[in-house]
């Protein structure tokens, strides 16, 4: 019976564990990650306009995409 109730509580809290780490990777996506994101890539747009800048614009359009999701 202990065994059962020691392994139904690490279960529990492996559970836990597993679900604050989801909630905090949604949590940086919507608050940190697209906001951030939107930025880099009309930063990345607007020196994509001009010729001598159009290697930086991409290359923040390639970060842009990273910065949503990093995991």
């Amino acid at each position: 019976m202990i065994l059962l109730t020691t392994m139904f509580l690490f279960l529990m809290i492996w559970l836990f564990f597993k679900f604050t780490g989801a909630m905090l990777k949604i949590c940086y996506v919507l608050c940190i990650g697209l906001p951030l994101a939107l930025t880099f890539a009309m930063l990345g747009v607007v020196l994509c306009c001009t010729l001598i800048l159009a290697p930086l614009g991409t290359g923040l359009m390639r970060l842009a995409g990273r910065v949503v999701y990093p995991f």
